[in-house]
């Protein structure tokens, strides 16, 4: 069998990089270990050099590379070649190669369709019976939910993001202000970046400015394969002085992913020690793919105080990396499961008939106050929100206020409108259709 080429990300634009004997050019294209250069001039021939990469925000990077022979059989106008990054700086490519990833990540789901084609999380199957006569009144209305060992006055999550750039800060900031005005939880993004790479720790730090909002750290599954994964927990909860830690489950997104993961074994006893021995509550998330029931009782069973189902029909983060790859390989594998999952109606109420025990925050394409309310009356403590609150974030500082205020506002008009005088009541009034049951059994039995 043939080995795979190896995997590129494309840069748009590219990143300027000057030599200090090959010459100036662009880096078109990062891989894990290697860079693809562009000379717009001849190239000047040596087997190895230094580059100094230009990232933007006033940072830059210094690769020590190796061309090989093949790089200089003819030196031409706009060359091309690929260079070896030496072992040593390894790791600084790998801190440019995530501050690329972070900065793409904005730049995309900022701009294109990021979202699961059919857009279809199953609340579309489940209807919220009508009441004409409720004999309430608004302001009968309770909204008030605990998750993680605290009480909230809405049943909503700002769920984690971004991170790693200097942008993020800013988005981190605004979304921040937001939760604690409306005194809801919210989750960062990946801190990994900022445990490898400290400088970068203060764009995560938003309890400086919002010193009250309910804080949820961040940290991939990947990172558990670490001898130090106990301790890289607790340097990110205290990092940011989280109130909780969630840690993310994305196999799909790192397997297409051109860095990304490849190997998850074993990682199901390192939860459970996490959760035993971190001193904050553990919220295990799904990211886009649903979380199924048998992985749902495996962490229930480790200790984790709550899961997010993270189910399909909202932002897909694999089609996303699909969009940064150069492979046109990668690219159709990212497509293809554009839409693979549980979504997230039916993730919700799979996982609260099976485990009702277990706290559960719904989040996939909830994009109005009726999936709220759908969400809650099918088990969900909370009912998370992304896309819409992250772009609003890159709007402007008001905007996220009125993304939240728009689902609490809907929330308790459906509320009313069902005569669901407090959340729990809304469990009575959710009525799954024949198509979603059947569904359900599609997915579970």
């Amino acid at each position: 069998m043939s080995t795979p080429a190896r995997s590129f990300v494309t840069l748009r634009p590219p990143l300027p990089f000057v030599a200090d004997r090959a010459g100036a050019g662009f880096v078109t294209a990062l891989a894990v270990d290697h860079l693809v250069l562009e000379f717009p001039s001849e190239l000047r021939a040596t087997a190895r050099d230094r580059l100094t990469v230009a990232f933007g925000e006033g940072r830059s990077f210094t690769l020590r590379v190796a061309f090989g022979t093949a790089a200089f059989a003819g030196s031409s106008q706009g060359l091309k070649v690929e260079a070896e990054v030496e072992p040593e700086d390894l790791r600084e490519l790998d801190n440019l190669l995530t501050l690329v990833r972070k900065g793409q990540h904005i730049a995309i789901c900022e701009s294109m369709d990021v979202e699961a084609k059919d857009r279809f999380t199953g609340f579309s199957e489940v209807i919220l019976r009508p009441s004409a006569l409720p004999e309430l009144a608004w302001d009968d209305l309770r909204t008030e939910t605990r998750f993680l060992g605290r009480a909230f006055p809405l049943p909503l999550l700002i769920t984690g993001m971004t991170g790693g750039l200097l942008r993020g800060a800013e988005i981190n900031a605004r979304l921040a202000a937001a939760a604690q005005h409306f005194g809801i939880p919210m989750g960062v993004g990946s801190q990994r970046i900022a445990l490898e790479h400290p400088e970068h720790a203060s764009i995560f730090a938003v309890k400086r400015e919002a010193p009250k909002v309910f804080l949820i750290g961040n940290l991939g599954i990947g990172q558990l394969r670490s001898p130090t994964y106990l301790d890289d927990c607790k340097r990110a909860v205290a990092m940011i002085d989280a109130d909780a830690l969630a840690i993310h489950l994305n196999v799909l997104q790192e397997i297409v992913q051109v860095e990304g993961d490849r190997d998850f074994r074993g990682l199901t006893d390192r939860i459970g020690e996490v959760a035993r021995k971190l001193g904050v509550p553990v919220l295990v998330k799904e990211v886009g793919g649903g979380l199924d029931p048998l992985s749902a009782a495996r962490l229930l069973e480790c200790g984790v105080s709550a899961v997010d189902v993270g189910g399909k029909g909202g932002t897909s983060w694999s089609y996303i990396e699909g969009l940064r790859a150069q492979s046109a390989a990668t690219r159709a594998v990212a497509e293809t499961f554009r839409d693979f999952g549980l979504p997230t109606a039916l993730a919700v109420s799979a996982l609260h008939r099976r485990l009702p025990k277990l706290e559960l925050a719904a989040t996939g394409g909830v994009r109005d106050g009726l999936a709220v309310a759908k969400a809650v009356g099918l088990g969900a403590r909370v009912a998370g929100v992304g896309l819409p609150i992250f772009r609003a974030a890159l709007a402007s500082e008001e905007a996220p206020f009125a993304v939240l205020e728009t689902l609490a506002q809907g929330l308790k008009t459906a509320m009313l409108a069902s005569g669901a005088r407090n959340l729990e009541s809304l469990k009575a009034r959710v009525r799954p259709t024949r198509r979603f049951e059947e569904m359900l059994s599609d997915f579970t039995d």
